[in-house]
């Protein structure tokens, strides 16, 4: 009955109508997109036939709207004359036409389709696995919300947003947890291309970092969001710290050591499948060594998070050397020291970050291995190239302390020499003299001390610190090469402090602690297999080498780190790491951190490990953490403009101490932290004298404990007329030039571009600015 009176109060009004149209079929209508197209009966007949109107109500509306119609409508006028001809029909009909052809949304696939409440449901019940009744009546409501908006386009965003207020308000937390949308404000953005961040120094301001950012603060979000509530609320309280998280779910697999001797046998593939790349067989010069030198460690680091190095680099060389000149030589280790500092195209648009450890000779337990040269045959035993791997070493070095052709150091690869007993010998002191000019000079190479009693035949590192030792099947190929560290999470050793009265409060806090470190690095492990084996994500690592993938996952290890070891004695026991007796609880921590790691080795057959943590921004965000929760309780280093804390177990930056007692007291903890460790030895602004700095190496590697350490100077660098400086200069001591020195220092592990002298702007976080300008130079 009631439909029958809506029709025939339509009927009344269909002789008006009909005389009322137009004679001429002239009638245009203007478009969204500003388009002119002819008006159409039959497109409004269409329109309101697919909402479910009848069709002697779709024809009657679209006579009517005709009548009102005017040459140059819009089809937003057209639209709004249809809905209110349909409200006379059937609401709900009006409202179902209104959500079709109102309602438009732009979608995240870069279209524009009409509003479809149908779409919310599935995607609730596709995304979340929610029941149908929940995600009718979450898209009900949604749909409900969206009619009262006055707006001409909706988006994807703000849709999802609205849903997930709606699943918050219906108590449904864990669905809103799925259905979450990821990304980054506008005004971040924005502020990214003007200004560019400070979260990594290594990354300079351009295009690609820019992509890098945002990209990456999407995927923290998403690794945030995939964790369980405990781990992610620990980790954004600052309890524990869980580095990389951009890369946590695609690229979860930390440090890598490379076996050169897998590319100088197969060749190189740097897709890992050669689907994709030319592929490039055995080398057979040097030339091309040195070439897939640079390519492997570009290629490997597009499926890395963190560093990666080669071991035994000049022995494994040394082959491909033979019969060559030493300038012919020089020549090809000159051209992998360009290809690796200019290599523009790692993630984010920066060089990899690689470092090499080089050998002062064919190590003892190497000598009668079989040596690869040319074509990957078989030429000999390593033994049989000494001369050429001195001569490697040598030009390496050499290379290096010429800087670049302007004379900057070159920042990478980070150059690691190995001093072993074989080598601390008379016919070695020239070679040996040499690096120290390259320390006292740049300040850029790095020790590893193979004599104390906790080494093996090797030992590695990975750029900032990480470590890997032949101590896990005392296999020192398997337990050295083709792994690598797999993830490390921090411990905040302060807050630690803070929460407790005694003792076993901090031995208990250490528990819940490494708890929460162990959950997250069985997850990250357990999504670097999904990534291996399931995903085929990384297919550089998961190449086949002689049957096997190239990298070896079962031998990376897992570790904790830990920061601020100074402020939690200072807080607990009353006095820092300098005092003995408050170093002695300090011992015990990281002793107990050790315990429960060789615990979990036997639980899980996995390797776990401690190292000291190369706290880039780590140190900074604890401390400011901290200060905010706990106000003066908190101890930390800096002042109200950036606080931080001292990194791992380091004597603080600006202690008052000297250089032997430092050594003293830092050496005790280089035997615990076998996952890495370093030594800082930060020179004075005066030139250090290259045999002062070789007697002092010669005092450490024989009568201290200190496995790995660095000379690290503060250098200027003056842009106009290239002069290099020691210390921050504020102006050229050449030219007198204020705008354009640049400074440089050791961050953490490397080093590195701190900014101009007037800005100091460079890629240093406040934190690590402020640590720079505290550090007691020796």
């Amino acid at each position: 009955m009631r439909e029958d009176l809506k029709r025939q109060d339509l009927e009344m009004e269909d002789v008006r109508v009909m005389a009322a149209l137009p004679t001429k079929a002239q009638t245009c209508v203007i478009k969204n997109n500003g388009i002119f197209e002819r008006f159409s009966h039959e497109k409004i007949v269409k329109s309101c036939l697919m909402v479910g109107a009848p069709l002697w109500a779709s024809e009657k509306i679209s006579s009517r709207v005709a009548t009102t119609a005017y040459d140059g409508i819009s089809t937003a006028e057209i639209k709004m004359l249809v809905y209110d001809q349909l409200k006379r029909v059937d609401r709900k009909i009006a409202d179902k036409y209104k959500a079709a052809n109102t309602m438009r949304v732009r979608t995240s696939r870069d279209t524009i389709e009409p509003f479809d409440q149908r779409k919310i449901e599935k995607t609730l019940i596709v995304e979340t696995e929610a029941s149908g009744e929940v995600a009718r009546k979450i898209a009900t409501q949604v749909w409900k919300e969206l009619k009262k908006l006055d707006v001409e386009y909706l988006t994807a965003p703000m849709i999802r947003e609205i849903v997930n207020t709606k699943l918050v308000e219906n108590g449904f937390e864990t669905l809103r947890r799925k259905y979450t949308r990821l990304g980054i404000p506008v005004y971040n953005i924005t502020n990214l291309i003007k200004n560019g961040s400070r979260d990594n120094a290594n990354m300079l301001h351009n295009p690609e970092t820019v992509h890098k950012y945002v990209a990456d603060e999407a995927l923290k979000q998403y690794a945030l969001l995939s964790l369980p509530d405990e781990l992610a609320d620990a980790h954004m309280s600052g309890d524990i710290h869980i580095h990389d998280l951009e890369f946590f779910s695609g690229r979860p697999l930390n440090c890598l050591q490379h076996d050169l001797r897998a590319f100088i046998k197969h060749g190189l593939k740097v897709d890992g499948t050669g689907d994709h790349t030319s592929i490039a067989g055995a080398p057979k010069h040097i030339g091309t060594l040195m070439n897939h030198t640079g390519e492997i460690m570009l290629a490997a680091q597009q499926n890395m998070s963190g560093g990666q190095s080669m071991s035994l680099w000049n022995v494994f060389v040394a082959p491909f050397a033979a019969g060559l000149s030493y300038d012919e030589i020089k020549q090809a280790v000159q051209m992998l020291i360009y290809n690796l500092n200019m290599a523009y195209a790692a993630r984010g648009s920066q060089v990899p970050f690689t470092s090499m450890n080089l050998e002062f000779t064919v190590p003892d337990f190497l000598k009668n291995e079989p040596a690869y040269g040319p074509g990957g045959k078989v030429v000999g035993v390593y033994g049989d190239f000494e001369r050429e791997t001195r001569a490697l070493q040598r030009a390496f070095t050499e290379e290096l302390l010429k800087g670049d052709s302007d004379g900057k150091p070159h920042l990478f690869p980070n150059t690691i020499y190995m001093l072993r007993k074989e080598v601390l010998k008379s016919e070695f002191e020239d070679d040996i003299r040499l690096v120290h000019e390259l320390s006292a000079k740049y300040g850029t190479s790095y020790f590893v001390n193979m004599l104390p009693k906790y080494r093996g035949n090797m030992a590695n590192y990975m750029g900032c610190r990480t470590q890997l030792n032949d101590n896990w099947t005392g296999d020192w190929s398997k337990d050295c090469l083709r792994t690598g560290n797999l993830a490390y999470v921090t411990l905040n050793l302060p807050r630690i402090a803070y929460n407790s009265s005694s003792d076993d409060d901090v031995f208990e806090y250490l528990d819940s602690y490494m708890g929460l470190a162990e959950k997250v690095l069985m997850l990250r492990r357990k999504q670097g297999m999904h990534c291996l084996d399931d995903y085929n994500l990384l297919p550089f690592l998961t190449q086949d080498i002689d049957g096997e993938p190239y990298y070896n996952v079962d031998n990376s290890t897992l570790s904790f780190g830990f920061v601020g070891l100074n402020e939690m004695l200072l807080s607990h026991c009353g006095a820092g790491i300098q005092d003995d007796n408050a170093r002695k609880f300090g011992l015990d921590v990281v002793k107990y951190i050790n315990k429960r790691a060789d615990e979990l080795k036997k639980e899980t057959g996995l390797r776990w490990s401690v190292l000291q943590t190369p706290a880039e921004s780590t140190a900074y965000r604890f401390a400011m953490l901290d200060k905010e929760r706990f106000g003066d309780k908190a101890i930390t280093q800096g002042d109200k403009s950036a606080y931080y804390y001292t990194n791992s177990s380091h004597v603080p930056v600006n202690a008052d101490v000297l250089l032997p007692e430092k050594i003293r007291i830092e050496e005790k903890f280089h035997p615990l932290t076998l996952g890495g460790h370093i030594f800082h030895a930060f020179m004075g602004e005066s030139y250090a004298d290259p045999d002062a700095l070789m007697s002092l190496t010669n005092k450490i590697t024989k009568n201290s404990d200190i496995g790995f350490w660095a000379y690290s100077s503060a250098l200027s660098f003056c842009m106009k007329c290239k002069s290099l400086m020691k210390g921050l200069q504020d102006k050229c001591a050449t030219c007198g030039e204020e705008t354009e020195v640049e400074w440089y220092d050791r961050i953490t592990g490397y080093v590195q571009q701190v900014g101009h002298s007037k800005s100091a702007s460079g890629g240093w976080n406040p934190g690590k600015m402020q640590e720079l300008r505290d550090r007691k130079r020796f």
